[in-house]
């Protein structure tokens, strides 16, 4: 008969237990301190949240000139964005660490007042290249959506 006095756990679970997280600490933690693969997303959904904002822009007001889009090899800025502060809803600003770079198939871009590019022939295509490639297309009816 066990006596109700003595509780707590054995030697033998509590070093089960420490073997179970050691193990998990050693698969799981590099993802908790590597991006790779995961900053190219989030670069995309920035660079859609832009366009579609800049889109909107364009619809709203037909009498305001409409801003223009320039992508750099680390930068997509619309006209009245800024990069230094990096938070800037009108700016995607690619981080050094992140090892990424963006491209898009026309030198700048414009929405017309029905949503559309002005500046591609056919659709536009943003490429987010990092360790995966991803893409961002803009069709030439206005729609923005990952390709």
């Amino acid at each position: 008969m066990k006596d109700s006095s003595s509780k707590g756990f054995t030697l033998v679970e509590l070093i089960v237990v420490l073997i179970i997280i050691g193990v998990l600490a050693v698969s799981l933690l590099p993802r908790f301190f590597d991006n790779s693969g995961t900053a190219e997303y989030l670069y995309q959904d920035q660079a859609a949240n832009v366009l579609r904002r800049v889109q909107m822009q364009a619809m709203q007001c037909t009498s305001c000139s409409t801003p223009q889009v320039t992508v750099t090899a680390n930068t997509l800025i619309a006209s009245g964005g800024s990069c230094p502060n990096g938070n800037d809803a009108l700016a995607v600003c690619v981080a050094n660490r992140d090892n990424v770079s963006l491209a898009l198939n026309a030198n700048t871009l414009q929405f017309d007042s029905m949503g559309r590019p002005s500046a591609c022939s056919g659709r536009c295509e943003l490429t987010i290249q990092g360790s995966t490639q991803l893409k961002l297309c803009i069709e030439t009816e206005g729609y923005i959506h990952p390709c």
